[in-house]
């Protein structure tokens, strides 16, 4: 048991991490952690890419987020249950921080203004995570697959540097967006016809993206523009 440093800053936090050496290097298709377990630690994004999601009863995920450097993930729990409510895998090899809900309890204690910094990020974790999946909950086909794209662009490419090519598994994108594959497969190459996105070497590049919005928030679902 190292001794308690406390610190004022998310930034002083990591810091302190990674001086006692809890950072772990985790492969591509491995569990962080699973929907169910006990919360025993939060973590943070060094690099690589991680997804959440969510198993219903006929056995069909649902991914919840797409994460990466720079994210925290699994600290939802701490104001839940105390067990994380979806489960947490590698899609591109990572490096995360660990911290430990101990640690993060004292520091809470011990400083009401890191407390609320923390309690923003959350806050705001929650809402993007709730806005997605109303607009998906209510959404045709289109509209979906559509919005699996927005979301991996906006999130992979957040300054919209030209064309964004993304190397994202369809079994993942259906995962997201929350169709059958064979329907997004369908559904992709409507939008290669339509000249929105680009299919080459397995990975799709969004060639438009004022299209790809436009499918999003129009009536029908088809591009006018």
């Amino acid at each position: 048991m190292h001794s308690f440093n406390p610190v004022t800053t998310v930034d002083e936090l990591l810091k302190a991490q990674v001086d006692d050496g809890n950072v772990i290097s985790i492969k591509k298709k491995r569990i962080i952690y699973a929907e169910g377990k006990t919360a025993a630690s939060i973590f943070y994004i060094l690099k690589g890419k991680v997804k959440t999601s969510k198993w219903n009863e006929e056995g069909k995920e649902l991914i919840t987020g797409l994460y990466h450097e720079g994210d925290f993930i699994g600290f939802n729990a701490l104001l839940d249950s105390g067990r994380y409510r979806e489960t947490a895998e590698v899609i591109e090899d990572a490096e995360l921080i660990i911290i430990s809900r101990t640690d993060l309890e004292l520091h809470f204690e011990y400083n009401s203004s890191f407390l609320r910094k923390f309690l923003d990020i959350l806050a705001g974790n929650i809402a993007e995570k709730q806005e997605q999946m109303l607009r998906m909950a209510y959404s045709p086909l289109r509209k979906k697959v559509a919005e699996a794209l927005l979301i991996t662009c906006k999130k992979y490419n957040p300054t919209n540097q030209g064309e964004f090519s993304m190397n994202i598994s369809r079994c993942n994108l259906a995962a997201l967006a929350g169709v059958a594959k064979e329907s997004l497969i369908r559904t992709l190459s409507d939008l290669r016809d339509e000249k929105i996105i680009q299919i080459k070497d397995g990975k799709i590049i969004i060639t438009d993206i004022r299209k790809l919005e436009h499918l999003i928030y129009c009536s029908d679902g088809k591009p006018n523009i």
